[in-house]
């Protein structure tokens, strides 16, 4: 019998799980740094970036700009240090997990990011959806965001249905569009605020917990696609440059706009709502009519990428349904997430604080495992063999950094990754136990 492709397609199953081979690869350089440049357009971020300066939240400016800098090298790093399992082996996260938490217990630990994912992609649909509401209110002094929220969504599954390819050829080709847009958004709010934009550059502010905590919000926003990358670096074609310059040109440049872009809007503004923030120094009608389909197509490229991938993988992996029907699904739970409540800036916060607290856990376990234990190798053949069902190291480790990242909630992530990724480490010192070979003759 002929083996299935692992180009996830619409009628892809739990065998195009499988790892992708050398001539399945679909991104080179270019693709895949395009593709992320369009990716890491989420309005999310602009949304953490107004929370760092008055009067919603407290760092001066250069407090602020050192903590944009500083999260953006941090994710920069994270999605290039867990690429390997899909550059190098070509498998997706939830196989990758396998060899930390078992071959089911992989699919417990798998909703940790699949549950933010579901919640994201409903928050980002939600604010393309507003953008789109302000279009039809501009045009015939209606709301009807209600509605098109579900149109909204069902565009993206539609999108999602046909595959990876659909959403590498979605995203490159509007990276440059996208870009655009957001440099001019940052040029209008440098044209409007002019000199006060810098003029709280070093007074007040705190070096202290609201400093950390804006970079653990920073951070937690995209830590969600560092943690499974490697369901998109298994397409990739393995080499340095592929997996470095593409993850830096392509997130480094992006994240720092969205930041800057975000607290240049409170400082001009004082708005917290993001869309009419950003349509607060759009010049004419008619030029905010084309900003607001911006906005549009990056919630679209966002979601293709961060936010409906990992959980319909997970759904594939899990129930053994065809890919397209898992996009359906992520849909329709994305559509349930209730993301008009979550909006709010508060709310927003809690929610990116509550999640980072067992992501940053996640994150930590996968890496020890990779680098600490396995020194990069990984045994492919063992990572399909459902006898290893559970690994009680992984849970443990996961379960203590969580503890402390809930604990220490205002900087989560910072705390319960390194607690959990040395657990995980110390733990398999401790005890010997090879929890990854299995005996062939049993």
């Amino acid at each position: 019998m002929a083996r299935e492709t692992t180009v996830l397609k619409h009628d892809s199953s739990r065998e195009s799980l499988k790892p992708v081979l050398d001539n399945e690869r679909v991104f080179g350089f270019w693709s895949y740094f395009t593709f992320w440049v369009s990716s890491t357009i989420v309005i999310q971020l602009f949304i953490v970036g107004q929370g760092f300066v008055p009067p919603i939240g407290v760092l001066n400016m250069l407090q602020a700009t050192i903590a944009s800098i500083l999260s953006t090298v941090i994710v920069a790093l994270m999605y290039i240090i867990n690429a390997h399992a899909g550059l190098k082996y070509g498998v997706p996260f939830i196989v990758q997990a396998r060899s930390s938490f078992g071959y089911y217990g992989a699919r417990i630990a798998s909703l940790i990011r699949v549950l933010p994912a579901v919640i994201w992609y409903g928050i980002g649909s939600w604010i393309g959806a507003e953008a789109a509401g302000h279009i039809v209110k501009i045009l015939w002094n209606v709301n009807l965001t209600a509605l098109i929220f579900i149109l909204f969504v069902i565009v993206q599954t539609i999108l999602t249905y046909y595959g990876i390819e659909t959403a590498k050829w979605f995203n490159s080709s509007l990276s440059v569009i996208v870009l655009g847009f957001l440099i001019y958004l940052i040029s209008r709010y440098i044209a409007v605020g002019g000199t006060d934009l810098f003029s709280n550059m070093t007074r007040g502010g705190s070096w202290g917990m609201p400093f950390f905590g804006s970079i653990t919000a920073a951070v937690g926003i995209l830590i969600t696609g560092a943690v499974n990358i490697a369901d998109i670096t298994r397409y990739l074609k393995p080499s340095r440059l592929n997996n470095w310059g593409g993850h830096l040109l392509g997130i480094v440049p992006m994240y720092l706009l969205l930041l800057f872009s975000g607290i240049f809007a409170t400082i001009v503004t004082g708005i917290s709502n993001p869309i009419d923030a950003m349509v607060y120094v759009i010049p004419n009608e008619f030029v905010a009519i084309i900003f607001l389909l911006f906005i549009i197509i990056a919630q679209v490229t966002t979601n293709l990428t961060l936010n409906i991938i990992p959980p319909a993988v997970v759904l594939m992996e899990t129930f053994n349904v065809k890919w397209g029907i898992a996009s359906i699904i992520v849909g329709i739970l994305g559509g349930a997430s209730f993301p008009w409540l979550l909006i709010d800036n508060a709310a927003f916060n809690a929610l990116i604080d509550v999640y980072s607290a067992f992501l940053g856990p996640l994150f930590g376990v996968l890496l020890a495992d990779f680098y600490l234990v396995r020194k990069s190798e990984l045994d492919v053949e063992e990572l399909y063999d459902d006898r290893k069902k559970y690994k009680g190291i992984g849970f443990v480790s996961l379960i203590i950094g969580g503890i402390f990242g809930a604990i220490f909630l205002s900087i989560s992530w910072m705390v319960g990754l390194p607690i959990a990724g040395f657990v995980y480490w110390i733990g398999h010192k401790l005890f010997p136990e090879d929890t990854y070979k299995l005996e062939k003759a049993r």
